[in-house]
């Protein structure tokens, strides 16, 4: 079965941009620098000001792996879901200058929406939260299993979900879609009578003088930007590019490209109320009870840890922006590897260095520790770190360890990370489909069968364990 998938799912004076970077004094600084550098195959940028101050910026790995070009600070990346920052920060403009409301139905802007449930009662409050009940066109197989040239433009992706069923009630649960931003662009352009994208130039890109920032066509030029790279399917142990795996242009929900300054000068600008006023602002970052996602803004840390920003991820691509409001820090990452290939690593090391330690990030840590015991040291010396601490596994990166094993044809070794997670949780199916494919990988037929059933026992519904037991039943 496909591993666990998680998306996932950061500020000073435009002045001081064009400052030196100021000598790193501050030792949380000097101790993220250290751990940075010291991250095997990392590659990106990254920038982190405390009080106006650039302290540390800083490139890592290369842009093209091909020519060996390294990765400079001023290196252009993909940064995935955070222009879904910049849609919200749009929507907001229109609503101060009276133009929308939170409780506009869809088809008061979009009279032609093919569905008519959706139309008249999905907010844009909803879409802005991801509580809508749409379908994810993302992942659709008319979406994944096309050519991604022909949607260039919000229009064109329209019939990848306009006739599609609500996946729930709307405002009945969270479910983080695309689609939502993507309507939420073409509200903008019915409002504005203008593209989204030059909207977003004029009133966002533009106010925050985002010079390198924009939703360019990615099969074109770019200038001075890095390729994605992420671990092959097919090639055992291979980087390949990503460039036909997600869109071809950016746009409302993401996929665009920026470079560390560009996303700080954006993060400077929202967090001084240059993109909107105090009440605005502040209704965008305040934390939505419950949930860690809010108004187009994603909450970190412990509640009321005062962390809010935005981070993308895809294939080869992980993004973030982050302000640390309490204690002054702002924070850009991005790099051009998959997300478990040093982005995690970063990201949660950052935080826990400047606001401390909290259980989320434990686990993580612990997880990583006993990862490593296993590839390094074997099985059972795994399960007796298991056994002798009081942090928790998370199962979702043990399983993204284990797939990571797979892709570089180190089978026997996903097989000890997939048994590990089968005995950490005995009852997650996944962890036992995950073991069968493993076994499937290294030839183990009888093994495999023994897994996947196992895994459809615990979920019946498990239609991947259905298709590849009678794959493995007819051999």
């Amino acid at each position: 079965m496909k591993k666990i998938t998680y998306l996932l799912v950061l500020v000073i004076t435009f002045s001081c941009i064009k400052k030196k970077t100021t000598p790193i004094k501050d030792q949380k600084i000097t101790k993220i620098a250290n751990y940075l550098d010291s991250l095997d195959g990392f590659s990106g940028t990254v920038l982190i000001a405390k009080n106006d101050s650039i302290l540390l910026k800083k490139a890592y790995g290369y842009a093209h792996l091909g020519h060996k070009v390294k990765n400079n600070t001023k290196t252009k990346f993909s940064y995935a879901s955070i222009g879904k920052s910049f849609t919200a920060v749009a929507i907001f403009q229109l609503i101060q200058k009276g133009k929308l409301s939170l409780q506009d139905n869809i088809g008061k802007h979009l009279p032609n929406y093919a569905n008519k449930v959706v139309r008249d009662s999905v907010t844009i409050e909803l879409l802005l939260k991801h509580r809508s009940g749409l379908p994810n066109y993302f992942h659709s197989e008319k979406f994944l299993n096309t050519s991604k040239e022909q949607f260039r433009t919000l229009e064109s992706l329209k019939n990848l979900y306009e006739n599609e069923p609500l996946e729930f009630k709307p405002n009945e649960q969270f479910a983080y879609r695309n689609t939502n931003y993507i309507i939420l662009g073409r509200i903008i352009e019915a409002v504005t009578k203008m593209p989204y994208e030059k909207y977003i130039e004029e009133h966002i890109f533009s106010i925050a003088n985002m010079k390198n920032t924009g939703n360019y066509d990615i099969d074109l030029t770019i200038e001075n930007a890095a390729e994605n790279y992420t671990l092959s399917d097919i090639f055992p142990n291979q980087l390949q590019k990503t460039i036909f795996m997600g869109a071809v242009k950016g746009g409302p929900a993401g996929g665009g490209y920026s470079n560390v300054d560009g996303l700080y000068q954006f993060s400077t600008a929202f967090k001084n109320n240059e993109l909107l006023n105090v009440k605005y602002t502040d209704m965008m970052k305040k934390e939505s009870e419950g949930n860690w996602y809010g108004y187009g803004m994603q909450f970190a840390g412990a509640k009321g840890s005062g962390i809010y920003g935005h981070s993308g991820g895809h294939y080869g691509t992980g993004a973030e922006w982050r302000i640390f409001e309490k204690q002054n820090y702002t924070v850009i990452l991005l790099t051009n590897k998959d997300l478990d290939q040093g982005f995690f690593d970063a990201r949660f090391f950052i935080e826990k260095t400047i606001s401390g330690a909290t259980p989320k990030l434990d686990n993580y840590f612990f997880t990583k520790e006993v990862t490593k015991t296993c590839l390094d040291n074997g099985l059972e010396q795994a399960k007796n770190a298991i056994k002798n601490s009081n942090f928790k596994l998370s199962e979702i990166n043990l399983n993204a360890k284990g797939y990571e094993m797979i892709k570089r044809g180190f089978y026997k070794k996903a097989i000890d990370l997939f048994t590990l997670e089968v005995f950490s949780f005995p009852k997650s199916y996944d962890a036992y489909d995950s073991l069968g494919e493993a076994y499937m990988k290294d030839g183990q037929t009888k093994k495999a069968i023994e897994n996947y059933q196992k895994s459809l026992d615990l979920n019946p519904k498990n239609t991947n364990a259905v298709e590849k037991l009678k794959v493995l039943k007819s051999v």
